[in-house]
Protein backbone atom coordinates (compact mmCIF):
# COMPACT_ATOMS: atom_id res chain seq x y z
CA UNK A 1 0.00 0.00 0.00
CA UNK A 2 1.20 3.71 -1.26
CA UNK A 3 2.13 6.04 2.01
CA UNK A 4 0.00 9.20 2.13
CA UNK A 5 3.21 11.16 0.69
CA UNK A 6 4.00 8.61 -2.13
CA UNK A 7 -0.46 9.27 -2.67
CA UNK A 8 -0.03 13.03 -3.12
CA UNK A 9 2.93 12.89 -5.55
CA UNK A 10 1.60 10.45 -7.46
CA UNK A 11 -1.68 12.20 -7.33
CA UNK A 12 -0.33 15.64 -7.74
CA UNK A 13 1.86 14.25 -10.99
CA UNK A 14 -0.45 12.65 -13.19
CA UNK A 15 -1.16 15.91 -15.23
CA UNK A 16 2.70 17.02 -15.17
CA UNK A 17 3.49 13.52 -16.56
CA UNK A 18 0.92 13.55 -18.86
CA UNK A 19 2.58 16.98 -20.09
CA UNK A 20 6.09 15.76 -20.08
CA UNK A 21 4.83 13.17 -22.79
CA UNK A 22 3.04 15.28 -25.01
CA UNK A 23 5.34 17.87 -24.95
CA UNK A 24 8.09 15.10 -26.40
CA UNK A 25 5.74 13.75 -28.75
CA UNK A 26 4.73 17.60 -30.16
CA UNK A 27 8.81 18.76 -29.68
CA UNK A 28 9.84 15.35 -31.67
CA UNK A 29 7.24 16.47 -34.19
CA UNK A 30 8.21 19.96 -34.91
CA UNK A 31 11.91 19.14 -35.53
CA UNK A 32 10.96 16.61 -38.20
CA UNK A 33 8.56 18.44 -39.61
CA UNK A 34 10.91 21.58 -39.42
CA UNK A 35 13.51 19.05 -41.15
CA UNK A 36 10.58 17.88 -44.03
CA UNK A 37 8.79 21.23 -44.84
CA UNK A 38 10.82 24.85 -45.62
CA UNK A 39 8.22 26.77 -44.40
CA UNK A 40 8.43 30.85 -44.18
CA UNK A 41 6.00 31.12 -41.50
CA UNK A 42 8.72 29.04 -38.85
CA UNK A 43 7.20 31.42 -35.93
CA UNK A 44 4.16 30.49 -36.70
CA UNK A 45 4.39 26.64 -37.02
CA UNK A 46 6.44 26.52 -33.69
CA UNK A 47 3.30 28.36 -32.22
CA UNK A 48 0.77 25.91 -33.81
CA UNK A 49 2.97 22.82 -32.47
CA UNK A 50 2.80 23.71 -29.07
CA UNK A 51 -0.62 25.01 -29.02
CA UNK A 52 -1.68 21.68 -30.54
CA UNK A 53 0.20 20.37 -27.36
CA UNK A 54 -2.21 21.79 -24.96
CA UNK A 55 -5.14 20.88 -26.91
CA UNK A 56 -3.95 17.05 -27.03
CA UNK A 57 -3.11 17.35 -23.23
CA UNK A 58 -6.35 18.88 -21.73
CA UNK A 59 -8.18 16.20 -24.55
CA UNK A 60 -6.02 13.56 -23.16
CA UNK A 61 -6.45 14.49 -19.46
CA UNK A 62 -9.98 15.02 -19.55
CA UNK A 63 -10.36 11.30 -21.53
CA UNK A 64 -8.62 9.36 -18.75
CA UNK A 65 -11.17 7.73 -16.55
CA UNK A 66 -11.28 9.59 -13.13
CA UNK A 67 -11.98 5.90 -11.84
CA UNK A 68 -8.63 4.86 -12.59
CA UNK A 69 -7.09 7.61 -10.06
CA UNK A 70 -9.47 8.04 -8.05
CA UNK A 71 -8.22 5.70 -5.06
CA UNK A 72 -4.73 7.98 -5.73
CA UNK A 73 -6.76 11.38 -6.13
CA UNK A 74 -5.93 13.32 -3.13
CA UNK A 75 -5.44 16.95 -4.58
CA UNK A 76 -8.50 17.84 -6.82
CA UNK A 77 -9.20 16.84 -10.56
CA UNK A 78 -8.63 20.42 -11.37
CA UNK A 79 -5.33 21.35 -9.52
CA UNK A 80 -4.28 17.78 -11.47
CA UNK A 81 -5.27 19.44 -14.77
CA UNK A 82 -4.06 22.75 -14.41
CA UNK A 83 -1.25 22.12 -12.79
CA UNK A 84 -0.42 19.56 -15.94
CA UNK A 85 -1.11 22.25 -18.10
CA UNK A 86 1.00 24.84 -16.53
CA UNK A 87 4.22 22.25 -16.51
CA UNK A 88 3.39 21.88 -20.59
CA UNK A 89 3.05 25.96 -20.63
CA UNK A 90 6.92 25.74 -18.79
CA UNK A 91 7.97 23.35 -21.53
CA UNK A 92 7.03 24.99 -24.70
CA UNK A 93 8.11 28.31 -23.57
CA UNK A 94 11.68 27.01 -22.45
CA UNK A 95 11.48 25.17 -25.81
CA UNK A 96 10.60 28.22 -27.68
CA UNK A 97 12.82 30.50 -26.33
CA UNK A 98 16.13 27.54 -27.07
CA UNK A 99 14.49 27.65 -30.54
CA UNK A 100 14.58 30.87 -30.64
CA UNK A 101 18.08 31.39 -29.40
CA UNK A 102 19.77 29.10 -31.93
CA UNK A 103 17.60 30.18 -35.02
CA UNK A 104 18.13 34.05 -34.84
CA UNK A 105 21.36 34.02 -32.98
CA UNK A 106 23.24 36.82 -34.21
CA UNK A 107 25.98 36.66 -31.36
CA UNK A 108 25.79 32.45 -31.07
CA UNK A 109 26.45 32.13 -35.10
CA UNK A 110 29.86 34.60 -35.06
CA UNK A 111 30.67 32.06 -32.15
CA UNK A 112 30.35 29.58 -34.17
CA UNK A 113 31.82 30.68 -37.41
CA UNK A 114 34.89 32.14 -35.09
CA UNK A 115 35.26 28.64 -33.42
CA UNK A 116 35.22 27.32 -36.90
CA UNK A 117 38.56 28.84 -37.83
CA UNK A 118 41.40 27.62 -36.82
CA UNK A 119 43.30 30.66 -36.46
CA UNK A 120 40.04 33.14 -35.23
CA UNK A 121 39.04 36.17 -37.40
CA UNK A 122 39.16 39.92 -37.80
CA UNK A 123 35.62 41.96 -37.84
CA UNK A 124 35.95 41.93 -41.55
CA UNK A 125 36.33 38.30 -41.81
CA UNK A 126 33.44 37.93 -39.68
CA UNK A 127 31.31 40.42 -42.05
CA UNK A 128 32.58 38.46 -45.14
CA UNK A 129 32.51 35.19 -43.74
CA UNK A 130 29.11 35.41 -41.36
CA UNK A 131 27.11 32.56 -41.32
CA UNK A 132 29.69 30.21 -43.67
CA UNK A 133 29.98 32.37 -46.02
CA UNK A 134 26.90 33.76 -46.39
CA UNK A 135 27.92 36.99 -45.40
CA UNK A 136 26.39 40.00 -43.57
CA UNK A 137 23.76 41.20 -46.45
CA UNK A 138 22.03 37.21 -46.33
CA UNK A 139 21.77 37.89 -42.73
CA UNK A 140 20.07 41.24 -43.28
CA UNK A 141 17.45 39.57 -46.11
CA UNK A 142 17.18 36.52 -43.55
CA UNK A 143 15.69 38.69 -40.52
CA UNK A 144 13.79 40.96 -43.15
CA UNK A 145 11.83 37.35 -44.38
CA UNK A 146 11.87 36.35 -40.84
CA UNK A 147 9.54 39.29 -40.17
CA UNK A 148 7.51 39.25 -43.28
CA UNK A 149 6.86 35.58 -42.35
CA UNK A 150 5.38 36.40 -38.90
CA UNK A 151 4.01 39.07 -40.41
CA UNK A 152 5.02 41.83 -38.25
CA UNK A 153 6.13 44.05 -41.52
CA UNK A 154 4.73 44.44 -44.38
CA UNK A 155 6.61 45.23 -48.08
CA UNK A 156 5.66 48.08 -49.95
CA UNK A 157 6.93 50.38 -52.73
CA UNK A 158 9.57 52.24 -51.51
CA UNK A 159 10.59 49.52 -48.70
CA UNK A 160 8.63 48.07 -45.69
CA UNK A 161 6.21 49.03 -42.55
CA UNK A 162 5.08 47.91 -39.46
CA UNK A 163 1.52 45.66 -39.79
CA UNK A 164 -1.02 46.19 -37.41
CA UNK A 165 0.26 43.23 -35.20
CA UNK A 166 4.31 44.47 -35.79
CA UNK A 167 2.88 47.82 -34.46
CA UNK A 168 1.30 46.09 -31.02
CA UNK A 169 4.47 43.96 -30.55
CA UNK A 170 6.88 46.98 -31.53
CA UNK A 171 4.37 49.20 -28.74
CA UNK A 172 5.04 46.62 -26.12
CA UNK A 173 8.25 45.53 -25.98
CA UNK A 174 9.31 49.44 -26.84
CA UNK A 175 7.28 49.71 -23.29
CA UNK A 176 9.01 46.85 -21.57
CA UNK A 177 12.25 48.55 -22.95
CA UNK A 178 11.35 51.90 -21.36
CA UNK A 179 10.78 49.84 -18.22
CA UNK A 180 13.60 47.92 -17.67
CA UNK A 181 16.77 49.96 -17.78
Amino acid sequence: MLSRIQCCYTAAMFGVTLAVIVFIVFFASHIAFSHLFDTERKESVLVCFMAAAAVTHLTAFLATPASAFVSLRLVPWSVDCVGGLAALGFLALGYIEFWSLVERSFSLRILIDVAASESGLTRDQIAKQYSEGRGLEWMMEKRVKDLLGAGLIAPTDSGHRLSPHGRLVARAFRLLELALP
